[in-house]
């Protein structure tokens, strides 16, 4: 019987095909490795292809006195003097002195055409202009506001996909959209804010404004709040923005005598008398000096809400009005008025961003004792008086001057004043009063409200005057 030997494998066959197939795979490995490499700088360049950045240079046009405006470079800590067309870059400040006159001050014409105007007490800082380098894929503006006013008119139709113009204030960001016109400003508070532990608190509240397009401010730990054209909305100490209104501005404080009390009003006659209280908003004036049996008084009357002449009404339609008065059957004539600095501080409001200037209140005469409006066409139980400046702080301030009168003959007035518009109205009567300043005849162009008086001039009178209002709309 015949025994099989087993076959022995050749030992040099096997560790032949083991090195190829060590190579094969060395091969195909350093391909992979190759190609994952190939695939990143290929990533990686067009990444820096796209993302790459340009920075962008503006030019600074001054339009006052040069001396108003300064400028910081980037990196340096002090403000220097600075000339028109001069060309700034990326991290540098422009400041607009508060004490500047009215109007734009000076403008920052950026690369894309768009401008930033600045107005007194404008305090910006450039903080970002790029665009990508070498594609169309970004173009990025940020603008930090820390003072002032300025208004942001953004050119449509950039060559880029994606355009991002921002506005930094304090801890709040506003997103504008290309093509729109905007406005920041920052005030001085005017109310006490409840401010949340940790928050970061500013020295002022910002007023933000959308004249065209849409923006988007985002506050601290809040949702974005979207305006459209015609909206404004405010961000208080806090950094919180509140709600989206119309975008219109009261001008007027205390339209509605409603903040102080009657004797807090008359108390503003006692000039030395610091201790007392008084009223801030309006303040009340008489004259000639007389004795006091001859003169005219100003109080407060609570009225039912205007037209309605009965004072019967429930409690929600109730107003103050102011009441100039004065009986005896005086033969002498005598001012009994109230009048109010506009602005923050009294100083006064710049008026030239404002398209639109809406005077209103309404009025009720309900008695005079001089037939039609006196021998100087002055004599009027309900007048009103607005103080302006055309262009510049150093100019004197011009007046516009309604009367309100009630007479039984309906014929115009006998003697008529210069500059003065004469209005007859029904007899113990609300008369609703309504104008815009802008109109031709009254202020078309002027920049700047000093302020307002509402008097009665004459002998005997009984007027009322409510809901005093001047709306401005950009």
């Amino acid at each position: 019987m015949q025994r099989t030997e087993p076959v022995r494998p050749n030992l040099h066959s096997v560790a032949q095909q083991r090195t190829l197939r060590l190579a094969w795979l060395t091969i195909f490995g350093f391909f992979g490795l190759f190609l994952l490499l190939a695939g990143w700088a290929f990533y990686a360049g067009r990444q820096f292809y796209l993302s790459a950045t340009n920075l962008r240079e503006a030019t600074l046009v001054v339009r006052g006195p040069t001396e108003w405006v300064s400028w910081q470079p980037a990196n340096r800590s002090i403000f220097q003097g600075i000339h028109d067309k001069q060309v700034i870059g990326e991290g540098d400040s422009v400041r607009v002195v508060t004490k500047a006159g009215y109007g734009q001050i000076a403008s920052i014409r950026l690369f894309d055409e768009s401008q930033i105007d600045l107005w007194a007490g404008a305090d910006l800082r450039l903080d970002i202009l790029q665009t990508t380098r070498w594609s169309d894929r970004l173009q990025e503006v940020t603008i930090r506001q820390s003072g002032g006013y300025a208004r942001y008119d953004l050119r449509i139709g950039q060559p880029y996909r994606q355009v991002r113009f921002r506005v930094v204030v304090g801890d709040a960001t506003i997103d504008l959209m290309p093509g729109g016109s905007y406005s920041v400003a920052l005030q001085p508070p005017t109310r006490i804010a409840h401010v949340t532990p940790g928050a970061s608190i500013q020295p002022f509240t910002v007023d933000v404004a959308v004249r065209s397009g849409r923006a988007t401010v985002n506050g601290v730990r809040s949702s974005g709040v979207v305006l459209g054209t015609r909206q404004r909305v405010e961000i208080d100490q806090a950094g919180v923005p509140g709600l989206a209104v119309p975008a219109r501005w009261e001008l007027i404080r205390d339209g509605g005598f409603s903040q102080f009390s009657e004797a807090e009003y008359n108390n503003t006659t006692l000039s030395n008398e610091s201790t007392l209280l008084r009223s801030t908003s309006w303040q009340v004036y008489s004259g000639p000096p007389l004795p006091a049996q001859q003169q005219g008084f100003f109080r407060l009357s609570s009225i039912c809400k205007p037209p309605t002449v009965d004072n019967t009404c429930a409690s929600l339609d109730r107003r103050t009005a102011a009441w100039l008065y004065r009986a005896g059957g005086q033969t002498s004539g005598f001012t009994t008025g109230i009048r109010q600095q506009l602005g923050q501080d009294g100083g006064g409001v710049d008026i030239s961003e404002y398209r639109s200037l809406t005077f209103s209140l309404w009025a009720r005469v309900i008695a005079q004792s001089i037939e039609d409006v006196g021998d100087r066409g002055t004599e009027c139980p309900v007048m009103i008086r607005i103080l302006a400046r055309q262009e510049s702080p150093d100019d004197a301030d011009q007046e516009r001057v309604v009367c309100i009168y009630t007479d039984a003959n309906t014929q115009p007035p006998r003697v008529r004043a210069d500059d003065v518009l004469y209005y007859q109205v029904p007899k113990a009567t609300w008369i609703a009063f309504r104008f815009n300043l802008r109109d031709l005849d009254w202020l078309p162009d002027y920049r700047y409200l000093q302020a307002i008086q509402i008097y009665a001039n004459g002998h005997d009178y009984n007027a009322m005057v409510a809901d005093v209002s001047l709306v401005g709309e950009q």
